[in-house]
């Protein structure tokens, strides 16, 4: 997922290698895995076309490299990629298994899962740190590691022994759009696939696409002719009055399924940065163009019209909780009655057993005359790679980073495309070629990390009302959002 085109028919060989083997409170949960005795693991590659990381050998005599993770609040966000027990014929489990099994025996380490109670580990995190305490190796969450970089926390990736971020196992995207002043404290790499997870793309009803002669989507993508245009058209053409009782409700059909946060990735999908960088990699906002404007008009035109968005936020309420999701939204795609599902990738293997075919499209260009997609990753739901100031061995942690990410590039990797792939309707080749174009034109915004100031989220949070305030609503953010995001800067320039 984080490697460019000449990596693909590596991806691809390495995923055929792999098959054969494949079948916020403070109370903490310890998961320890002792892969000390795990079963060998076979080369997935030749050594002539196999990547290798460049690392001294060592020997760790058995330390316990502790990942901070995810914690346990929300089932459709819980890390997956740190910790396997044991084999189970299941393609991601097995995948860590492995890839923790190789670097278990390389340097002779186990691998100990830190899992928080709550969604937000960074309170745990926070006080481990402040205390001067030694108490984890690796950080791996999203934008509630603000608090820790401003703090001063964290450690600068360039800074960590042996981590070398220009390898394809690393997010060159994420690397660039997440440093500041040419510091990067937090990143993607193969280690995790939360970040994958964490794309944001359109699933759509194929039978329903062809019932409204939308044509070729698929095409379409290659041919650089899906736009925001024409997905407003086709939303329009699909809303429906199934039960013919006059309201439009969860049991009709829908355009569109979407919440707040789709509105800022459709205009991100049209090009639109909420935060950009000046020449010396520093963050600016960037709202209130006229491009800004203009395709915050067409977003809320699909994302914010009740009549063709099954919107999220109307229906909360009569579905407390996880049940919104899980009742309400994916059921109605689930049952077809949703030309488009909009949101991130983990979406697509809940899908794997609905009997009505769907494909992945990326998120829909402004027009024809934009060279490439952009799919954003949300940092809400991500998992990045972080590492704390109180880490006992830097060069221990880069060694052994770089070894996981390295070698997840050959095992977690391909087995994540795998399950992803094979989903009931998505096992062609053009749903291969939807995944490496959203996977290589992914987006990240510093104003998803940082929140400065709210702007990041203004768009979502005028979405179903207050359309019509927009300019006076940038207006408005912008000298608080400025004041905001001077403070983050000066801490982070002064550590």
């Amino acid at each position: 997922m984080k490697r460019t085109n000449n990596l693909l028919a590596l991806l691809l060989a390495a995923l055929l290698a792999l098959l054969p083997m494949t079948g916020c409170g403070e109370t903490v949960a310890e998961t320890t895995a002792d892969t000390s005795a795990a079963v060998d693991v076979a080369e997935t590659e030749p050594e002539e076309t196999k990547l290798t990381p460049d690392l001294p050998e060592a020997d760790y005599e058995g330390y316990s490299f502790r990942m901070l993770t995810k914690g346990l609040y929300n089932v459709h966000w819980r890390s997956i990629d740190a910790v396997a027990e044991e084999l189970t014929g299941e393609p991601i489990n097995d995948a860590v298994f492995n890839r923790n099994t190789y670097v278990s025996e390389t340097f002779n380490v186990k691998f100990e899962e830190i899992i928080h109670t709550d969604m937000n580990p960074t309170p745990m995190a926070q006080k481990f740190i402040q205390a001067g305490e030694d108490g984890f190796d690796v950080l791996l969450h999203g934008n509630e590691m603000r608090s820790l970089i401003t703090g001063g926390m964290m450690l600068d990736l360039k800074s960590i022994p042996y981590m070398d971020l220009e390898k394809p196992w690393y997010d060159q995207n994420a690397n660039q759009a997440l440093s500041i002043s040419n510091k990067l404290y937090m990143t993607a790499g193969d280690m995790t696939i939360m970040d994958n997870n964490a794309t944001w793309c359109l699933q759509f009803n194929k039978p329903l696409a062809e019932d409204l002669n939308l044509g070729d989507l698929y095409d379409m993508v290659k041919e650089g002719k899906w736009t925001i245009d024409v997905l407003l058209s086709a939303v329009e053409m699909a809303s429906q009055d199934l039960n013919g009782d006059g309201k439009h409700d969860e049991f009709d059909q829908w355009g569109i399924e979407g919440e707040s946060f789709n509105t800022t990735a459709l205009m991100m999908g049209s090009g639109v940065k909420i935060f950009d960088k000046d020449e010396n990699d520093m963050p600016y906002l960037a709202i209130g163009t006229e491009h800004f404007f203009n395709t915050f008009e067409k977003a809320v035109a699909i994302n914010g019209n009740m009549d063709w968005c099954l919107y999220v936020d109307n229906y909360t309420s009569k579905y407390p909780g996880d049940a919104v999701w899980s009742d309400c939204m994916d059921k109605c795609f689930a049952e077809g009655r949703s030309l488009f599902n909009f949101a991130g990738l983990n979406r697509v293997t809940l899908f794997r057993e609905m009997e009505t075919d769907f494909g992945i499209l990326p998120i829909p260009k402004w027009d024809e005359a934009q060279e490439e997609y952009h799919n954003v990753v949300s940092l809400y739901c991500a998992a990045l790679i972080g590492v704390p100031k109180t880490a006992g061995n830097p060069e221990r942690t880069g060694v052994i980073l770089e070894a996981l990410n390295a070698e997840s590039m050959y095992t977690l990797t391909p087995a994540y495309y795998d399950i992803t792939l094979k989903t009931k309707s998505a096992r062609d080749e053009e749903s291969s070629a939807m995944l490496d174009i959203i996977f290589e034109s992914r987006v990240y915004d510093l104003g998803n990390m940082f929140a400065w100031g709210g702007a990041f989220d203004l768009p979502g949070s005028l979405t179903k009302s207050g359309a019509d305030k927009i300019a006076s609503q940038v207006e408005t953010k912008k000298k608080s959002t400025e004041t905001d995001m001077k403070k983050t800067l000066d801490a982070i320039l002064e550590s």
